[in-house]
């Protein structure tokens, strides 16, 4: 699963990476670390451990350099309490063989194609403008929304790193029915490929009944006082 866990992390660069492009944010990739060269938005990292050989001294050199008020350390084998940085959240890198063979889209289910449907998804999700209109015009990235019976759900797919990265997933009513559509979603848009994510709490547990497993674990640390995920 270590291979997974690495495709999984490019994956999830990938994909805040293309975020921060539609807010007009540059990133740079190093051997270890990928990192932005300026504030990410709300809710996004300013740095990710892109390998699992990273060290202290090499996450050291960047926050004395730049302002840098969150790191998803990927692989959870970092202790950055010394630097005046607190652990935001531990989470669990998921993983999902691949679907084949999915002959129609699950009922109930649309992919967000216009502005306003995006506009309905970012309300629904309550992330106000981070997601910008700019990521429908992205052919490897789609938007999912289900409005129906009262309930609203919805999640983000992302292809990179040869796998389909799931994320944003939510859901006003049931989780456990969000996560046991989302792989026939994915596969009838991709078909053949491996699922990939990270989740925690209620969003992990309802995946792991889903038939998702996790491969690794994950550390998102934020300077005190600062609040920021991706």
């Amino acid at each position: 699963m270590r291979e997974m866990v690495d495709i999984a992390v490019l994956n999830n660069i990938l994909w805040c990476g293309i975020v921060c492009e539609t807010h007009g944010i540059p990133a740079t990739s190093g051997k270890h670390i990928w990192r932005t060269e300026s504030k990410a938005p709300t809710y996004y990292p300013d740095m990710i451990t892109s390998s699992r050989h990273v060290t202290i001294d090499d996450v050291r050199g960047i926050i004395r350099n730049k302002e840098v008020s969150s790191i998803k350390d990927s692989f959870a084998l970092l202790d950055l309490s010394p630097w005046s940085f607190e652990m935001l959240f531990t989470a669990e890198w998921i993983h999902h063989e691949p679907v084949d063979h999915v002959e129609s889209f699950p009922s109930g289910w649309s992919r967000v194609t216009t502005v306003n449907d995006l506009a309905d998804w970012t309300s629904a999700h309550g992330t106000g403008n981070i997601l910008r209109p700019e990521l429908l015009e992205r052919p490897e990235v789609k938007f999912y929304l289900k409005k129906k019976d009262g309930e609203v759900a919805g999640f983000i797919a992302n292809l990179g790193a040869n796998a389909v990265g799931v994320s944003n997933a939510f859901s006003n009513v049931n989780r456990d029915h969000l996560w046991s559509a989302i792989h026939g979603i994915v596969a009838f848009d991709f078909p053949g490929l491996s699922m990939v994510g990270y989740e925690r709490g209620a969003g992990l547990n309802a995946a792991l009944k889903s038939g998702w497993t996790t491969i690794g674990p994950l550390r998102v640390w934020v300077r005190s006082e600062d609040e920021a995920n991706g």
